[in-house]
């Protein structure tokens, strides 16, 4: 199973996060593509008046809808159930997919970076 693991802080997700969300799903023939908002983003706080991690979650699983994937998209809480920053690495050690699966995590500009040495 191909699953594409897709985070950031969606503050708000917009059609660029839906675009490089629906272009990796094509291009890298997923089977699932996940949506991680980002709890406490590590690179740059968020704005003064930035909807909490609650409204982030629910607008990317909004925004997630209107990608036409059905199931094979999901939006998931688990960096907001974790504490302190929301790193790649620790999603990806939490999320270790299934044997003769491969977790395949486009950044925020859409890149696949190969995370084999995150194992």
């Amino acid at each position: 199973m191909r699953i594409g693991i897709y985070g950031g802080t969606f503050n708000p997700p917009h059609l660029g996060h839906l675009t490089a969300a629906r272009t990796a799903f094509e291009l890298l023939k997923l089977d699932k593509l996940y949506l991680i908002p980002a709890a406490v983003p590590p690179h740059k706080p968020l704005p003064p008046g930035s909807p909490d991690a609650a409204e982030r979650l629910e607008l990317t699983r909004l925004a997630g809808e209107q990608l036409g994937l059905g199931e094979q998209v999901e939006t998931l809480d688990i960096e907001l159930r974790r504490e302190g920053k929301s790193y790649t690495s620790d999603t990806l050690r939490q999320l270790h997919p299934a044997p003769g699966g491969r977790a395949l995590a486009p950044d925020g500009d859409g890149h696949v970076p190969d995370p084999s040495h995150l194992a």
